[in-house]
């Protein structure tokens, strides 16, 4: 008895440390990268974001476990021509959302499009990285009318049938389970998994030596980030097929850039055979990965100039 009493009392003073360590991780990642921007209302919660630039609207639209500021190694550059607008979508980093019901693909990409609405911005090109994609995608089959077209990176654009490796603890289906994660074992949990996490994601080029400011990824410390991941992986494997079931109703112009060695989505997949489907127009870069807003920002720009000169507004 003796001993099962003093092995309780261990495990809660580890729990308690734990929940001390993932509360000090977050309130050093608030410190460091604190809401900069603006805060709109939508369907399902508030949209943070940040606008650089004037002409021509780009949104920029970061992937699962992601924010704007993963975009910052490009925005510098593109504002110089364009209005560049960047957010955090529901949930993610300084954004809010109400609940579970809003993390589908549909419920966020309406949200988007609220937001659109609501900032009056005249048909913006849609910029959206890996699972930003996704979301990019549900605007342009269901909403094409707001939107002057599609630049994908990365995107997740066909069936996710396999989760990758590094993402598949958190396929964490309990709600309870998840909040509980979030806010007890998410801070050492992130400091044991990051970098092997990032090394995978940025395979096959090196991780980005100042990503963890510059690109906003001490951001993914927050217990509401870890949930929110969680929430989006869970609910994008289930509504994705929704999306490619309607890929033949995608009639806005749609260009696709792709790391030819991406080890997240396979390029041959979400690339070459979604190119196949829609006609949309592929650009393969060989020797390259998934982390091509990170990595190869001058590309990215160079894509993102092209797509919008070969595409123009109907007023």
């Amino acid at each position: 008895m003796k001993f099962v009493v003093i092995t309780v009392l261990f495990l809660l003073v580890l729990l308690a440390l734990s929940f001390i360590v993932t509360q000090l991780l977050a309130f050093y990642a608030r410190r460091k990268l604190p809401a900069e921007g603006q805060f709109t209302e939508v369907n399902g919660g508030k949209i943070h974001w940040t606008e650089q630039g004037e002409g021509e609207t780009i949104i920029l639209i970061h992937g699962l476990g992601g924010n704007h500021h993963n975009f910052n190694y490009m925005v510098l550059e593109l504002s110089r021509k364009y209005h560049v607008v960047s957010i955090d979508r529901l949930g993610s980093a300084w954004s809010t959302r109400e609940d579970f019901s809003y993390a589908t693909l549909d419920a966020q990409a309406d949200a988007i499009v609220d937001f659109i609405n609501k900032q009056n911005f005249e048909r913006p090109l849609l910029v959206g990285h890996s699972l930003g994609g996704a979301f990019s995608l549900s605007i342009g089959i269901r909403h094409s009318d707001k939107i002057r077209g599609l630049a994908l990176i990365c995107p997740a654009s066909m069936a996710i049938e396999n989760t990758p490796d590094i993402f598949r603890d958190l396929e964490i289906h309990s709600s309870g389970g998840r909040l509980f994660l979030a806010n007890f074992l998410s801070g050492p949990f992130g400091l044991l998994k990051q970098k092997r996490f990032l090394t995978e994601v940025f395979k096959p080029e090196p991780i980005t030596h100042d990503f963890d400011i510059k690109g906003g990824a001490i951001l993914s410390r927050l217990p509401s980030q870890f949930q929110t991941t969680c929430e989006d992986l869970i609910a994008a494997k289930a509504s994705q097929n929704d999306v490619v079931l309607k890929l033949t109703q995608l009639k806005v112009p749609t260009h696709v850039i792709f790391g030819e060695d991406d080890v997240i989505l396979d390029a041959q997949i979400h690339g070459v055979a979604f190119s196949q489907t829609t006609g949309a127009r592929l650009v393969m870069i060989p020797k390259t990965g998934h982390m091509l807003p990170v990595t190869q920002p001058k590309l990215c720009n160079k894509f993102i100039e092209d797509v919008m000169s070969a595409t123009k507004v109907i007023r």
